[in-house]
């Protein structure tokens, strides 16, 4: 018989079987995340249970305080739900803080042409540049962009006739079960007999739940949906597909395939309408995607210009150097440390996560998202720490802790102290994994301005995009040496620029020529090959 979940502050049950964990049900459900994938490493699925039977504490009790223990304070990673029970979730949210918008250049409002359903099938023409439309139904035609990140995913309803973008909702990629990085998924597909088929299905379910949620909130339908355009990087792109992926986990690092793709949705199992096709912005290389190129579209780069080095960092770093027309770009490991994991006391930027930090004296000041309670830090206010770590001398070149009185040895392992109280803290093992991602960055940036043979003090733009920028002060990115501090009063934030090249290409079909075209001029730089790279690497290493 099955069981129920009562979540008290959603108000919301869930039911499942006897003996289910409760971190994978609640993951699976899209309201938990955590970087060891529910192993009980990182402690980032605490809950608290109200249950008429014993909790269990054992795995616990390195995560809480012995009176957060007493209240029923757990990791849902070890805990088998065996009876009615109800659960409280710590007070932050993941989407709530997902970045859906960003900058959005000036376009022709141009959609496909909406034809009438009977026209089209005498036609037969099979034309994949036309959404089709009942009689009755023409001016009631929707589309849907979609940004497929490797974390979070964003979806946003469009009126296609009116050129107008209706609501954004967003969600955690259902994939990340299947592991953190593309290079995981990609090892989870090939080794895995129905991989690419799970891994599809899990991304089908997500991008459905928002589409039918988004046409829900506003009365419409499924055959509303006559367009859809996705920006995604070229692994998440070859799984929404089907297509495995493994030739990208391997040299030569080739894809399947390069270049625009367009889908039909019905074929796909999404809810729209049988003739909507689903556009997916062209990819460069494997690590060079449609988000990366819809975002060089939604800036205006493709247009000859300033010189611009364009950056969007997340577990993986793009970086594209912009010059008069000519594009080069390249790919760099930056890691999840930016994103707030793989970090002792780090979290997503939700609610609660601290975002910026201050040092005065022996006393350290922080602000946290929303105001609440912090409940960890994510990755701005990991940069904005280690930026007045630096600058306080608690780390030295090298990044290794000096003795201060900010600093504690437990165990025989030194640790910054954020906030006692909380037990919030930054070790030298978290900061080694912030000094992994600056050289990643750091050296792929000299490594593409070498290429084109251009100094730094050249740049007169630089742009940075993604989730990475939305709580983090410019101070912060050069103080931890992220970028140099000679780029202080160039540096700009741009938002979900993948959305916004998805949202240019749903509304106008002449940028979709525009961004295959650009794809085409983007010479791709393979860092791992070039000429003395891993002494740059190393040499950025230091702050």
């Amino acid at each position: 018989m099955p069981v129920k979940i009562h979540l008290l502050n959603l108000n919301r049950i869930i039911e499942c079987e006897p003996g289910n964990n409760l971190y994978e049900i609640l993951s699976n459900e899209g309201l938990m995340d955590a970087p060891c994938g529910g192993t009980g490493l990182c402690g980032k699925c605490k809950v608290r249970i109200d249950s008429q039977e014993d909790i269990p504490d054992v795995e616990s009790r390195s995560f809480f305080t012995p009176e957060q223990i007493a209240a029923g304070w757990r990791l849902a990673c070890s805990y088998k739900v065996e009876s009615d029970i109800n659960v409280e979730l710590p007070q932050q949210s993941a989407m709530d803080n997902i970045i859906s918008q960003g900058y959005l250049k000036e376009f022709v409002h141009a959609p496909v042409p909406l034809i009438n359903a009977d026209a089209y099938i005498r036609s037969r023409s099979g034309n994949e540049n036309l959404a089709v439309s009942t009689a009755d139904k023409m001016e009631n035609c929707y589309g849907v962009a979609i940004d497929i990140g490797t974390t979070t995913v964003v979806a946003s309803l469009v009126d296609l006739n009116r050129g107008k973008e209706i609501e954004s909702l967003a969600c955690l990629n259902g994939q990340k079960a299947f592991g953190q990085d593309v290079m995981s998924r990609i090892h989870y597909a090939d080794s895995n007999s129905r991989g690419t088929e799970l891994l599809q299905k899990t991304i089908i379910n997500d991008l459905s739940g928002l589409i039918s949620e988004l046409c829900k909130r506003h009365k419409l339908t499924k055959d509303n949906i006559y367009d859809v355009c996705v920006a995604a990087n070229p692994t998440m792109i070859h799984l929404l597909a089907g297509i495995n992926p493994a030739s990208m986990g391997k040299a030569p690092y080739k894809p399947a395939f390069q270049g625009a793709l367009s889908l039909k949705g019905i074929d796909l199992g999404l809810p729209v309408s049988p003739f909507c096709n689903v556009y997916c912005l062209p990819a460069v290389s494997s690590f060079i995607g449609g988000d990366i190129t819809g975002g060089i579209l939604a800036c205006g780069l493709e247009v000859p210009g300033e010189k611009t080095l364009f950056i969007d960092v997340g577990t993986n770093g793009e970086i594209v150097l912009a010059d008069g027309g000519r594009f080069c770009a390249c790919s760099c490991a930056a890691g999840p440390a930016l994103e707030g994991m793989n970090i002792s006391c780090g979290v997503r930027a939700a609610q609660g996560a601290i975002e910026d930090v201050f040092i005065v004296g022996d006393a350290v000041h922080y602000t946290t998202i929303g105001g609440e309670a912090a409940t960890g830090i994510c990755g701005s206010g990991l940069l904005a720490a280690i930026a007045e770590m630096r600058k306080a001398g608690i780390i030295n070149r090298s990044g290794r802790l000096q003795s201060h009185a900010l600093v504690e040895t437990a165990a025989g392992k030194k640790r910054f102290i954020i906030d006692a109280g909380r037990n919030i803290y930054i070790t030298q093992q978290d900061i080694r994994q912030v000094q992994l991602a600056r050289a990643a960055i750091l050296s792929g940036i000299y490594a593409l301005l070498d290429e084109v043979g251009m100094r730094a003090g050249e740049l007169s733009r630089v742009i940075v995009a993604g989730q990475f920028g939305a709580h983090l002060k410019v101070e912060s990115l050069i103080g931890a040496g992220i970028l140099p501090s000679q780029w202080r009063q160039i540096i700009s934030y741009a938002g979900n620029t993948s959305k916004s090249g998805a949202l240019i290409c749903l509304l106008s079909q002449p940028e979709r020529k525009v961004v295959e075209t650009l794809a085409e001029k983007i010479q791709y730089i393979e860092l791992s090959v070039l000429e003395g790279y891993e002494d740059l690497f190393v040499k950025c290493m230091q702050f």
